[in-house]
């Protein structure tokens, strides 16, 4: 079992590369509240550098006993060199803090510029699908809208996968509008991409002899089909709702039955009296 030390919190530094940039205050009050009442449960690991001792897990618990007016934190040193200290690291912001998927990138980043790791590396490091891996790295490459609004909330990392299938920028942050605005699921939205792609494919190309080398095209009106009435609205008029299984299936039979009627009427309307 790994010795406990206890040691001065004057004498720790935090990491260079920080995966938790945007550290809740909130959160850490409410850790150092209960370090004040039962102390600190799980001890921090740390490294001996030449700095000084180097904390390699534990970084919020480190913050909280500062703010709850502790000298010393239990701890446990471990002989680890950078790398190392890196993949333990990405393990506790992963697997226990519920790192974001922007940090997570981030992380992933600066694991392959700094230790030279490929994506099957990490991902056989973290526990994670290479998949998992790209679309984090890629998705902080793009270092655009649609990773911002990840960072702050206003989409899901999902949705931002989605758009970033988007090429067009005026196209994309028009949808990323919807997706703000009114909500969308991810099914919602990749019905949107598909209808603007099959559009985008029906434009003509412009001729090469042009005159005007920056030809450019308004965005035609995208539409979906009505579920209820089947008519074509565009889709910055469609409104999404939220349904559990039966009551969208009663719904949907609802609907089917009420136009059942109104063609049967009209269709007894159409046809001619019978004689006497």
């Amino acid at each position: 079992m790994s010795k406990i030390t206890y040691v001065n919190l004057a004498d720790l530094f935090l990491p260079e590369f920080q995966a938790h940039s945007n550290i809740h205050q909130d959160h850490i009050r409410e850790l150092a509240d209960s370090i004040r009442d039962i102390g600190i449960i799980e001890p921090l690991i740390i490294r001996k550098t030449k700095q000084g001792f180097e904390i390699v897990a534990g970084c919020l618990r480190y913050h909280a006993a500062l703010l709850a007016g502790l000298k010393a934190a239990p701890c446990i040193i471990m002989s680890l060199d950078s790398k190392t200290a890196e993949v333990i690291k990405l393990h506790e912001n992963i697997k226990r803090t519920n790192l974001d998927h922007i940090a997570q990138g981030h992380t992933f980043v600066m694991m392959m510029e700094k230790f030279n790791m490929t994506e099957d590396e990490i991902s056989n490091s973290v526990g994670k699908s290479i998949g998992y891996i790209s679309q984090r790295i890629t998705l902080v490459r793009l270092n655009n809208e649609l990773t911002r609004a990840v960072e702050d909330g206003s989409i899901s990392f999902s949705q931002a996968r989605e758009l970033s299938r988007v090429d067009d920028k005026s196209e994309r942050l028009r949808l990323l509008s919807f997706c703000r605005d009114n909500g969308a699921t991810i099914q919602v939205l990749q019905g949107w991409i598909q209808d603007y792609k099959r559009s985008s494919a029906a434009l003509p190309a412009p001729e090469s002899n042009s005159p005007d080398e920056s030809y450019s095209y308004e965005n035609p009106h995208i539409s979906r089909f009505c579920e209820a009435c089947r008519k074509s609205v565009e889709i910055d008029k469609i409104r999404q709702v939220y349904y559990c299984p039966d009551c969208y299936t009663a719904i949907k039979n609802a609907i089917s039955d009420e136009a059942q009627n109104i063609k049967h009427n009209s269709s007894d309307k159409d046809s001619p009296e019978q004689s006497g």
